[in-house]
């Protein structure tokens, strides 16, 4: 992977991926070039070990399971250390600290892990499709490059050669 990008996934692409979700146009191409990237060790994919808490195969397509297992000996996945934890409480503080100024939402303990984990691992991308959160949740999209105070690109992941959806209308 000799001068490759390090990409943090968010849970929700890979439940994404693996549900073949129907999203808007180009979504689901971004997340099928970065798979594809990562198979041929283009891009290195990073994630929490909280993906696997979860991602529950109970809620897998049938037979998907092993797929996702598969998909995962390709992703470095970070322990919540201390560090992590640390970082995740101070993001989860800011937020709470300055929640009028973000509609009364705050940052989610998964999501402040998550994020946390991409900036102690210096992720050059923190790929996700929350833009707008939920219920008292903060979407992650419209903080990008100022997380907390810290530096850190979050995006949908992209691609260069869209594909042509036969099966839209």
């Amino acid at each position: 992977m000799a001068g490759g990008s390090l990409y943090y996934w968010d849970t929700c692409l890979l439940l994404a991926w693996i549900n073949d979700e129907n999203r808007k146009t180009g979504e689901m191409d971004g997340v099928r070039d970065v798979v594809e990237k990562a198979r041929r060790r283009e891009v290195k994919l990073l994630t929490s070990v909280l993906t696997t808490v979860e991602v529950l195969e109970c809620k897998l397509p049938v037979g998907f399971a092993t797929l996702f297992h598969d998909f995962m000996k390709r992703v470095e996945r970070v322990n919540i250390d201390p560090k992590v934890a640390n970082l995740a409480h101070d993001l989860r503080n800011h937020y709470m600290v300055r929640r009028g100024e973000f509609q009364n939402k705050t940052l989610s303990t998964p999501d402040a892990l998550h994020l946390a984990t991409a900036i102690l691992y210096r992720a050059d991308e923190f790929h996700t499709f929350d833009e707008e959160g939920s219920g008292k949740s903060l979407g992650l999209i419209p903080l990008s490059n100022d997380v907390g105070g810290h530096r850190l690109r979050i995006c949908k992941p992209e691609t260069r050669s869209p594909s042509l959806d036969l099966r839209r209308p």
